[in-house]
């Protein structure tokens, strides 16, 4: 019987026997169905805008953490203590965010952070005021900045800023949002923005020019993220140090080129323009971060409150729950789904391969951010045009191995090399915590020869049974 191109005759090799070109026919069919099941979904993975790393991230689980964070997270319980009557309120009650952060203060917590939008005034905002006032550590609130339609070059829009008294810090608490469109409306969470920037040239004074509707910029320097803001302060630096690093002159672009080793922190491997690729910790509840429920800290600052309203000051005892957040940044913030809370949850790649389902509320996603900036854990990408060069070769080897190798292991021996590679690259992202081997051209250039190689074996055997 004749051979495809690829093939050539061996010394003793006799002709197949009419009996088995169905069976010859049947494993080539099998071969051809499943390398273009997976060569399809690589593709498809890949055309939806995902990245290995959500992969990477999904296979490596919980990793470890700095120690250095804590969450205090409000929850329906925490909500229904405070106020019986009205258990699912839109707004955070602003009188029980400063019992909350009177407790952190009093447990010795080195930054507080309420991700909480506070841009017009409520009801309790003088309680809220007083505590941030009183407080030994430095309180920074939530501030929005609103992105701009997709084909702006602008990354951000200035917001509203917070109505809480002038001892308070402020960082934008925008996270960078991905649609991807072949998963329904899933907003997927994968880079952390660390500075405010834009891309072409300002004044220093008056309004912004005309995409930027409504806002007045009257500063010269840039706004961090308040997760940013958050590690500066936690290693001692200031909103100073920012400013130091990057001074920003009129009709400059907005914009720093320093990376985080200029602020005290372990270098990001990208500058602080570019923001950062948010190495997570883990899924919702098991990111390792230490966690303390609001309901609980409620139940312990009950006496102390009651007393406060007495004109007497009386500490709050509950020294589990202060051991939990001493010396650590406190990021406090709603994790229940009713009004801020609902707006404020994000797809991550832990929900993959569905990526529908917000599964992680937006606290835990500012302090695994805050985590990651403190212990340095970033993910790290190789250059990749030469990971195109490989996946070249790779297919090269396919067509030409087809060659000398008989067809049973040819497709078993590169199939395993395509398993091994995937698996390689899962163990070095967890061994190395963060170095993320591009191995998508690779694995398309390996499978997409084998799909070609045997696809073609198939076509031939089906050409011979006809």
């Amino acid at each position: 019987m004749s051979r495809p191109w690829w093939r050539k005759a061996r010394l003793g090799e006799e002709c197949d026997e009419p009996a088995s070109h169905l069976v010859r026919s049947m494993a080539y069919e099998t071969l051809v169905v499943g390398f273009t099941a997976i060569a399809v979904a690589i593709l498809a993975f890949l055309v939806s805008r995902g990245q290995l790393e959500d992969l990477y991230l999904k296979a490596r689980g919980s990793a470890p953490v700095s120690d250095q964070v804590a969450v205090l997270t409000i929850g329906p319980e925490a909500l229904y203590l405070w106020n019986s009557e009205q258990p699912q309120p839109e707004i955070t009650p602003r009188d029980m965010l400063a019992e909350l952060v009177r407790f952190a203060d009093q447990a010795g917590a080195s930054v507080i952070v309420l991700d909480v939008m506070m841009e017009a005034p409520q009801e309790g905002d003088a309680a809220l005021a007083e505590a941030v006032a009183q407080a030994n550590a430095p309180v920074i609130s939530a501030t929005r900045f609103v992105p701009t339609a997709p084909t702006s070059k602008r990354e951000f829009q200035p917001g509203l800023s917070p109505t809480i008294g002038d001892g308070l810090h402020t960082g934008f608490a925008n996270l960078q949002v991905e649609q991807p469109w072949l998963f329904a409306d899933g907003q997927l969470v994968r880079h952390a923005p660390l500075v405010r920037q834009v891309s072409t040239a300002r004044v220093p004074t008056g309004a912004w020019p005309g995409n930027i509707v409504g806002a007045e910029q009257a500063d010269d320097a840039l706004l961090p993220s308040m997760t940013l803001l958050a590690a500066m302060l936690h290693v001692g630096s200031s909103e100073q140090s920012l400013l130091s690093a990057c001074p920003i002159a009129p009709g400059q672009v907005l914009a720093c080129s320093k990376g985080t080793d200029s602020l005290g922190l372990p270098a990001t491997p990208l500058p602080l323009e570019q923001g950062m690729v948010i190495n997570f910790r883990g899924p919702e509840g098991h990111d390792g971060i230490a966690s303390v429920r609001a309901a609980s800290v409620l139940r312990a600052v009950g006496p102390a409150a009651l007393a406060r309203q007495m004109g007497m000051e009386m500490p709050a005892q509950a020294p589990e729950l202060e051991a939990a957040l001493k010396d650590k940044v406190v990021l406090i913030g709603r994790v229940d789904r009713i009004g801020e809370g609902d707006a404020d949850r994000f797809v991550t790649p832990y929900s993959f391969p569905t990526l529908v389902q917000a599964d992680m509320a937006g606290v835990r996603v500012q302090a695994q951010v805050v985590d990651t900036l403190l212990s340095g854990r970033h993910i790290r990408q190789p250059r990749l045009w030469p990971w195109w060069l490989v996946g070249l070769g790779l297919a090269v080897g396919v067509v030409v191995s087809g060659r000398f190798v008989r067809d049973d292991v040819h497709a078993t021996g590169w199939s395993l090399l395509a398993v091994v590679l995937g698996v390689l690259g899962v163990l070095i992202f967890k061994w190395s915590d963060g170095w993320s081997l591009p191995l998508g051209p690779p694995l398309a250039g390996l499978l997409l020869a084998l799909l070609a190689v045997h696809g073609y074996g198939w076509s031939v055997e089906e050409s011979k049974r006809t």
